[in-house]
């Protein structure tokens, strides 16, 4: 009991849970984030390359699938029979494309190259019917169809075309959008008199099976060239900002940048003072004594040199504008717009100041 006792208090005041006495449990460590080793600038370089390398790779995948998606895989020539006026020829078109009329159906261009035709040839008649035997059934469902489709009560009227009137030397296209399976595809020559001879009429049948879904897939690796093309931009800009860091400017140059750009967006308080109007200057010129000079002494004064005003000339380039004030006065504004508190005279071809 004692030891059931003294084990009890021990798991009490343990940190954790413990199995035994020789073996317990390793604490656990969850780190939300696993730490990713940095890249050195080499191994980024060679990420830009091979992220660029992508974009040509994808480009050149989507130019090579749009290459063939127009390139036709199943391709016949035909020739009318001189004698019967018509030709008909077996095709087998596969792809994959849903049954009805739609957007996914298979392409199949026919060309039509006139030589030479009789004078009396009314129209050249082009039919691609559906039939599971070819042209080689003899249930007779190849003519009635045709009748159908020359009145336009067929299930598929687009696969009928006429050319009215066919002129020598000239080359016809025809388009038909038919759903895969097996047709029997007949050149028709029709003539008032069912005189056949000197008919040279060429038929060049091209199918694209494989044009939906390899454009399909162009579209893709197009779309994955342009998505690369934008990662190989941001990872351009990331590691050229690593080879190449910007300078920092220096404090004084900080300075003056933040001290300019306050200035620019307070904006002046307002236009400059100025004086309202030139200064009050004397009415006239000083008065003079009112009578005459009082006696002087009775023996030779005594000569006594007194200084002379020293006149002082403003030279030209920075004396201003004088204006006139009339009576012989003058008043000096200076280049900032303000007067000159001194009253000039022009004496000798010169302003000089006034001297009481």
């Amino acid at each position: 009991m004692l030891k059931i006792g003294n084990r009890l208090i021990q798991v009490l005041n343990s940190d954790g849970p413990t199995m035994t006495d020789d073996v317990a449990e390793e604490p656990m460590v969850v780190s939300e984030e696993e730490d990713v080793p940095e890249l050195t600038i080499e191994e980024r370089q060679d990420a830009l390359k091979r992220s660029r390398w992508n974009v040509f790779m994808y480009l050149g995948l989507a130019a090579l699938f749009f290459g063939f998606a127009l390139y036709p895989f199943m391709s016949t020539v035909l020739y009318v029979d001189e004698g019967i006026g018509s030709i008909d020829k077996t095709i087998d078109v596969w792809g994959m494309d849903a049954p009805g009329e739609g957007f996914s159906d298979i392409a199949v261009e026919i060309e039509i190259v006139v030589q030479s035709v009789p004078t009396d040839v009314q129209s050249i008649d082009v039919y691609m019917i559906e039939n599971p035997q070819g042209c080689d059934s003899t249930d007779g469902s190849i003519g009635k169809e045709r009748i159908l489709l020359q009145n336009g009560n067929s299930t598929h009227p687009n696969n009928f075309y006429s050319i009215d009137k066919p002129v020598e030397s000239q080359s016809y296209d025809i388009e038909f959008n038919v759903d895969p399976g097996i047709y029997c595809v007949q050149i028709v020559v029709n003539s008032n008199n069912q005189n056949f001879e000197g008919i040279n009429v060429e038929t060049t049948i091209n199918m694209y099976p494989t044009q939906l879904p390899l454009a399909l897939v162009g579209i893709v690796c197009l779309s994955l060239s342009g998505f690369a093309f934008i990662g190989a931009q941001k990872n351009g800009k990331y590691v050229k900002s690593l080879i190449e860091p910007k300078i920092e400017p220096s404090i004084e140059d900080a300075v003056l940048s933040q001290t300019s750009s306050e200035k620019i967006i307070a904006g002046p308080s307002g236009p400059p003072t100025g004086p309202s109007g030139p200064p009050t200057g004397p009415s006239g010129p000083p008065s003079g004594p009112t009578g005459p000079p009082a006696a002087g002494p009775q023996g030779p004064p005594a000569v006594v040199e007194e200084p002379q005003p020293e006149t002082i000339v403003t030279p030209v380039a920075d004396q201003g504008v004088y204006e006139d004030q009339g009576d012989g006065w003058y008043f000096r504004k200076l280049p900032d717009g303000t007067y000159d508190q001194t009253v000039y005279t022009f004496s000798e071809g010169q302003y000089v100041p006034h001297v009481e």
